[in-house]
């Protein structure tokens, strides 16, 4: 049976999640061994073709910050281009840099991943919702579904708490803020704005 992942495609980090012999969202260590994955791609210049995700780009902003590509997300949907070495990226083409990395670590622990749902901010347009989905095809991965971030914050708290009521999930990212209100039912989350 094929794995399915989370996948938080991050402005700053991004990370990624499978469920747990006891059906509980887990977050997947990268290769490095961190929870988190800096949303960042290097192109090393004595490495034409190659890319480096994480903090491996993170450090390299110190020393040659014109070869990394950070804080994509907030340009998904647009058709602006990333020049690096006269190779031209759109938003979807570094973002499935990212997912490529966070992917590969999921593999190394559960083995073959086909499918994910990939979270994005509640107010993202319909293009930029399909520049994710397209950043996911061209990882490698079929994506299934792409769900607002709050109403993801509220699901896996419904999974992991008893609770019941309306509320209110607050989602402070690194590029964004979004509110949810949502009425959860034991494990069962509507979304009402």
């Amino acid at each position: 049976m094929t794995n399915f992942v989370g996948i938080d495609l991050g402005t700053t980090y991004s990370g990624i999640s499978t469920l747990n012999e006891m059906g509980n969202p887990e977050i997947v260590p990268n290769d490095e061994g961190e929870r988190l994955t800096p949303s960042l791609v290097y192109f090393p210049e004595d490495e034409p073709g190659k890319t480096i995700v994480g903090n491996t780009a993170k450090n390299a902003l110190v020393f040659n910050p014109e070869r990394v590509i950070q804080q994509i997300k907030r340009k998904m949907g647009e058709t602006t281009y990333s020049e690096i070495d006269g190779n031209s990226y759109l938003p979807e083409d570094i973002s499935a840099f990212i997912i490529k990395k966070l992917v590969q670590s999921a593999v190394n622990v559960k083995g073959e991943i086909k499918k994910a749902v990939i979270t994005v901010p509640a107010n993202f347009s319909e293009s930029a919702r399909r520049a994710t989905i397209e950043a996911g095809n061209l990882a490698g991965i079929e994506v299934s579904n792409i769900i607002n971030e709050p109403t993801a914050a509220a699901l896996f708290y419904a999974t992991q708490n008893p609770v019941s009521g309306r509320v209110i999930i607050y989602d402070l990212g690194g590029g964004t803020f979004d509110v949810t209100i949502a009425e959860i039912k034991d494990k069962n989350v509507e979304c009402l704005v």
